[in-house]
C-alpha cells in the first residue's frame, strides 16, 4: 500500500528507467519500508525544488502546502490535532488550509 504522497510522487517523477526502474524502484520500497505504507522518502523520490519546475510560485507553494500536509498526516495516522501541532499551526488553521487545499478531512481523526 502507498501513501497519497507517495503516488503523488510516482506520477510525477519522469521515470528516464522506464518500467524497469518503477519496478525496481517498488520492490526496494517494499523491502525497506519502516511502516505499513511505502512513503516517497521509501521510493528515494522525496520532494525537492525539481518537482515544482514549471510552476507558479502561487502553484508551488499550494503544492508544497499539500505534500506537507499529506506527509504530516499519514506521519500521525490522520490525527489532526497532532498534524497541527506538528505543523505549528492552529486545528482551524489546519481545517481552513485542507479545506482551501482540497483535502478531505473527513478521514482524519480528531485527537
Amino acid at each position: 500500500m502507498f501513501t497519497p504522497r507517495a503516488i503523488q510522487a510516482i506520477e510525477r517523477h519522469t521515470w528516464p528507467g522506464n518500467i524497469r526502474e518503477l519496478e525496481n524502484r517498488v520492490k526496494r520500497a517494499v523491502i525497506m519500508a519502516d511502516g505499513a505504507k511505502v512513503t516517497p522518502k521509501d521510493l528515494e523520490l522525496a520532494a525537492d525544488a525539481a518537482g515544482y519546475r514549471g510552476l507558479s510560485l502561487k502553484e508551488a507553494r499550494e503544492a508544497l502546502e499539500r505534500d506537507m500536509i499529506l506527509q504530516t498526516l499519514d506521519r500521525n495516522d490522520g490525527y489532526l490535532t497532532r498534524t497541527a501541532l506538528e505543523l505549528g499551526i492552529s486545528r482551524p488553521g489546519l481545517y481552513d488550509l485542507m479545506d482551501r487545499l482540497g483535502i478531505e478531512r473527513g478521514k482524519g481523526k480528531v485527537s
